[in-house]
């Protein structure tokens, strides 16, 4: 997010006396936006405008959004809670909604930030809602940052919203009194317009074909091969499995490989590209498709590679590598897998948590049950207890007239994998303490006690004895699903990668029905080596798919094939922002209270002051 900030309000009245220079304007980020609004005929002493222009659309494509069940329905209302006011506009900056806490209303009435009125940068000058709409990306203007005095009371947080189309349709906007200016904004507004973005595609899809994206995953999922719903603005809405392997961690096609492809038009037909057959099916009826159906499968048939004798019954068998770490972990997870005792596995993203917890699943006497696995970090507290639990029928709006089971119902008899379980809600982590502590639990809205025989694997990527200290994390639930901890060692710190490399391209082989053994160079697997790997296997496994599918199947992977880019390993780096997040979301739940902060985080007040020092925060 461009953060502009104003330093000191004699900044701001220097400017205003033109007393910068030509160069010194064109150097700063702040002092150029101010130049520009300026140049556009903006005045800084101007009366707020308290309409919009004339004429001003109001956009189809918001209807959806400004529903009262939409994710910003509930950003608003959460916003409103803490003193905030939440604003949706449209893309020239008309706020067409607005949530606000009543003590705030006064003084944005007195600026003109509210509903019906035009924010513009041409209007208003810098602002977070109009020069987000300039810079087409996520502004936060702070004080005397704004252009316009009248508006130096504020502080803004604003991204835009883009349609599955990529078209920009309007803004999201946070706003406060300028006191109250904090990062934790920066991330909440940038959370809710992902969420209004995935509404917005969801209605968008239910009007281009019937079932919308439901039915569209249901296809995919029924399709052999790679298959993904590709939009123009290059963005991958849905993949079935073998596409997820294609692209990782990523939602995006890399610029070169969709040109290689032939896809940045999704026009409709077949072509081959480098052995592969590539299939585009434009999606709904229109002239200029923005959306489209992607198939790659083998454009010929050869005669298949064997995959090699493996002992089915040994359900760790797709657990590769001889690295001591790798080989403790599986070893261990092979010991306690028939236990009922909950496991908990501690890993980065990509290093094969759920692989671990299948395996686990299939060594043990449940095997023969279902395996459930839930992302707890891709769903917000509410849905995520629905989700999980179930719900009654007319549990809350939208809710099936039938009701539903949830997933504790569905894994009965079988494994529950919870990924990303730190993301749990407060809810969600207290109802899965009682389930854990007696097997017991209720549907949302339903007062009907159920029972389910279900063995829960946890995932996490965070340190959860920091969530621990923080509040985040329940300390009875920490100690509850620590009965068998397994550590997954990231790829970096691991010493068998050829040995991975030559399983992983075994695999790419088998499944594009190659002849052979893929074939990698010296300098291919030195650059492999010298690599960070934030990903960890899961980013390997698609770096070498990529670099297979570019360099052909008859060809040999070089380095140039290799879609790899200058990387960090996480390391410190990652624990000194888990900290630094800890310090300041439990410095902003405690309204700037140092001996309140120190209480939730579980540390004397002389160790917080040493926090609030490292990591650069205000109490103020």
């Amino acid at each position: 997010m461009l953060m502009l900030a104003p330093g000191a309000t004699p900044r701001w009245e220097r400017f205003q006396e033109r007393r910068y220079s030509e160069d010194e304007i064109s150097a700063d980020p702040l002092l150029s936006r101010w130049a520009r609004v300026a140049r556009a005929g903006v005045r800084a002493d101007a009366d707020p405008h308290p309409i919009a222009p004339a004429n001003a659309p109001a956009p189809p494509e918001l209807d959806a959004a400004l529903e009262l069940d939409s994710p910003f329905g509930a950003f608003g209302a959460a916003m409103a809670a803490a003193g905030f006011s939440a604003l949706l506009c449209d893309a020239i900056g008309v706020i067409r909604r607005q949530h606000t806490g009543g003590a705030l209303q006064p003084k944005l009435s007195a600026t003109r930030l509210v509903e019906g009125a035009w924010w513009g940068e041409q209007a208003r000058g810098t602002n977070a809602i109009g020069t987000a709409i300039v810079e087409r990306a996520p502004v936060a203007v702070l004080g005397a940052a704004h252009f316009e005095r009248s508006n130096h009371g504020l502080c803004c947080y604003a991204a835009p919203l883009h349609d599955p189309r990529g078209d920009l349709v309007g803004v999201l906007d946070a706003t406060g009194p300028a006191e109250m200016a904090h990062p934790a904004l920066e991330a909440a507004v940038l959370g809710a317009t992902a969420a209004v973005e995935a509404w917005l595609a969801a209605h968008s899809y239910r009007a281009l074909t019937p079932g919308g994206l439901d039915a569209l995953r249901r296809r995919l999922a029924a399709t052999d091969g790679t298959a993904f719903v590709l939009e123009r603005s290059g963005r991958v809405r849905l993949c079935n499995a073998d596409g997820r392997r294609l692209l990782g961690e990523g939602d995006r096609l890399g610029d070169d490989f969709a040109r290689r492809l032939g896809l940045p038009q999704l026009a409709a037909g077949t072509r081959a590209v480098g052995g592969m057959r590539v299939e585009v099916e434009p999606i709904g009826e229109h002239d200029t498709p923005w959306s489209a159906v992607v198939r790659i499968s083998r454009a010929r048939t050869p005669t298949r590679r064997k995959p090699p004798e493996v002992a089915i019954d040994d359900p760790f068998r797709d657990i590769v590598g001889s690295d001591p770490a790798i080989t403790h972990a599986r070893e261990r997870a092979r010991r306690f897998a028939p236990s009922q005792l909950p496991v908990l596995l501690l890993a980065e993203t990509g290093t094969g948590k759920e692989l671990f917890a299948r395996a686990i699943h299939g060594a043990s006497d449940r095997r023969r049950g279902p395996f459930v696995a839930v992302n707890c970090g891709a769903l917000t507290g509410s849905l995520l207890e629905s989700e999980l639990f179930g719900y009654a029928a007319g549990a809350f709006t939208g809710a099936r007239a039938s009701g539903h089971d949830g997933k504790l119902a569905a894994a009965d008899g079988g494994t529950l994998f919870l990924d990303e379980l730190a993301e749990m809600s407060a809810g969600a982590q207290a109802l899965l303490l009682r389930f854990l502590e007696d097997g017991s639990y209720y549907r949302v809205g339903d007062h009907h006690e159920r029972r389910a025989d279900v063995r829960v694997v946890g995932a996490t990527c965070r340190d959860l004895t920091a969530a621990v200290l923080s509040g985040s994390f329940r300390s009875d639930l920490y100690y509850r699903i620590h009965g068998v901890a397994i550590r997954l060692a990231p790829l970096r710190e691991r010493r068998d990668l050829d040995e991975l490399i030559d399983a992983l391209l075994g695999r790419i082989a088998v499944r594009y029905g190659a002849a052979g053994q893929p074939r990698i160079s010296a300098a291919a697997r030195r650059a492999l080596s010298q690599h960070g790997w934030p990903g960890n296997v899961r980013e390997l496994r698609t770096a070498l798919e990529h670099a297979w599918v570019l360099a052909g199947e008859h060809e040999c992977i070089e380095p140039e094939h290799l879609p790899l880019e200058p990387t960090r390993a996480p390391g410190n780096d990652t624990r000194e922002a888990a900290e630094r997040a800890a310090t300041a979301g439990a410095l902003i739940a405690a309204g700037g209270n140092l001996s309140e902060a120190a209480r939730r985080l579980g540390v004397s007040r002389s160790t917080l002051y040493r926090l609030l020092d490292r990591h650069g925060l205000r109490s103020d």
